[in-house]
């Protein structure tokens, strides 16, 4: 098995089988150029990074404490309960 592929199998825990490792060895080389050619091109200080396509803002809101459904009227809701829990038929 090739160096790079092995590395990258083993790290990745993946098998690698013997008869794939000179067509993986030879597709990483050409990610790895790739890779090379981007880190090469010249850009603008100014220049921001990008991030997609469509500017997007986490739609935080602020946490409000407000009152749950009471017990009784969830369990007046239930096919059978005994007052406290839901009652369902047993599964062992």
């Amino acid at each position: 098995m090739s160096n790079l592929a092995q590395k990258v199998a083993l790290l990745a825990r993946l098998h690698l089988p013997d008869d794939q490792a000179d067509a993986t060895q030879a597709d990483l080389e050409k990610v790895l150029g790739y890779v090379q050619q981007l880190e090469s091109v010249e850009l603008p200080e100014d220049t921001e990074p990008f991030f997609g396509a469509i500017e997007s803002v986490n739609a935080i809101r602020t946490d409000v404490v407000r009152p749950s459904t009471d017990r009784e009227t969830i369990l007046d809701n239930a096919p059978d309960s005994d007052g406290e829990f839901y009652k369902v038929p047993p599964v062992f």
